[in-house]
């Protein structure tokens, strides 16, 4: 009985541990799509500075952080093959010398060496192409992102500015406010929650304890909450739900006279939310075929053979100078390679490989920015000057 008892305890421990852990990660996406924790102090990605002294001085989060260690290996392995080839053929020319050309075992180096650099203009094509690829991805990515706010911000500024108003006043109706409010609100959770169905570290905020956790922080009200759990997330996902409910609502808007019951404005409006939906889902189709396996395997397999031969290639050319040379070539080449693989992965879904990076966008930033803007319209236009 005592040992069910001490079992009992441990596992409610374990389990109490676990919700405060998940509650603990929870906080921290709504934190950050809240603005109260940032990554680059605000901005979407890190700004960089054109001064030479100042970019000469950075570390952290830039590739060399990271490809410096394959940069030493290699250095490693070049003087260790330099150490046993000199006692191997009892090299009578000075260290720092170039080796003797005539010695039998470097003539035979120097074939392996026009090999290498067959493989080296390869592999540079290969490689080059292979960054402007991975480049490509980011920067659609990075402008579907903004593509949505500004979709959002069209059908802000499209609900305030033809929404009903008080004759004598000028000023919202209170049926136009709650509508303009109730948009503003859907705006908000659509964005937050269509993000974090394609990014990894905001998909806590699907599960109903994050849901749950965004009712208790004023993200959402109860009622939107109770419809949100109750949709089966294989049906329709949480986001979408709230995309329909901006559609639902203008066009309940236009039926009641809130907005005018025009067919040019409800065709904008319906265009303006078909564009959004498309813009969003394009963004997951992107990242799912980001790149075929067998290429990204091919490209690393090229990479990777290309640097081993470069302490046995460069020997016989370079000699003891061909370590400092090893160390350039894997730093810039091997940089270029995790540089591609981390513009592959502008959402840090894959940050198991690389979580420290400068590259990758602060989604948070976007969502707080597009937060900002579901209300800038209604206020804007509170008060008219006419």
């Amino acid at each position: 009985n005592n040992n069910n008892n001490n079992n009992n305890n441990t596992k409610s421990s374990t389990t109490k541990q676990q919700l405060q852990q998940q509650i603990q990660d929870i906080d921290a996406v709504i934190d950050q799509i809240s603005g109260v924790k940032t990554k680059y102090h605000g901005n979407i990605i890190q700004p960089f500075q054109p001064c030479r002294k100042w970019l000469w001085s950075r570390w952290r989060g830039t590739i060399l952080q990271h490809a410096w260690i394959a940069a030493v290996g290699n250095m490693v392995l070049s003087t260790l093959f330099i150490v046993g080839m000199r006692n191997f053929v009892r090299a009578d020319w000075a260290v720092g010398m170039i080796p003797d050309t005539k010695n039998p075992v470097v003539a035979r180096l120097l074939g392996l060496s026009k090999v290498w650099h067959y493989l080296m203009n390869l592999t540079t094509f290969i490689l080059t192409f292979f960054l402007s690829q991975a480049y490509g991805l980011w920067r659609d990515l990075y402008s579907a992102g903004r593509k949505i706010q500004g979709r959002m911000n069209d059908i802000g500024m499209l609900l305030a500015t033809t929404a009903e108003r008080d004759p004598k006043t000028h000023e919202y109706t209170p049926r136009a406010l709650r509508l303009l409010e109730d948009v503003a609100t859907y705006t908000r959770l659509y964005h937050a929650l269509s993000w974090a169905n394609i990014a990894k570290k905001f998909a806590i905020l699907l599960t109903p304890r994050g849901l749950s956790r965004m009712l208790s922080r004023g993200v959402m009200t109860r009622k939107q909450f109770d419809v949100l759990v109750s949709i089966r997330p294989n049906l329709c996902g949480p986001h979408y739900a709230c995309l329909m409910w901006i559609m639902a609502r203008a066009l309940q808007g236009m039926k009641e006279g809130i907005l005018p019951n025009d067919h040019a404005i409800k065709h904008t409006v319906i265009d303006k939310l078909l564009t959004l939906r498309g813009v969003q889902a394009g963004m997951g189709d992107s990242l799912d075929g980001r790149i075929p396996l067998a290429y990204a395997h091919f490209v690393q397999l090229l990479v990777d053979s290309f640097l081993l031969l470069a302490p046995f290639a460069l020997y016989a050319e370079l000699g003891v100078w061909s370590v400092p040379a090893v160390g350039l070539l894997t730093l810039f080449y091997s940089g270029l390679l995790d540089l591609s693989k981390i513009l592959l992965d502008p959402l840090d879904n894959d940050a198991e490989f690389y979580n420290d990076s400068s590259v990758n966008m602060d989604i948070g930033v976007l969502i707080r920015e597009s937060n900002s803007g579901s209300n800038r319209w209604k206020i804007g236009l509170e008060t008219l000057p006419f």
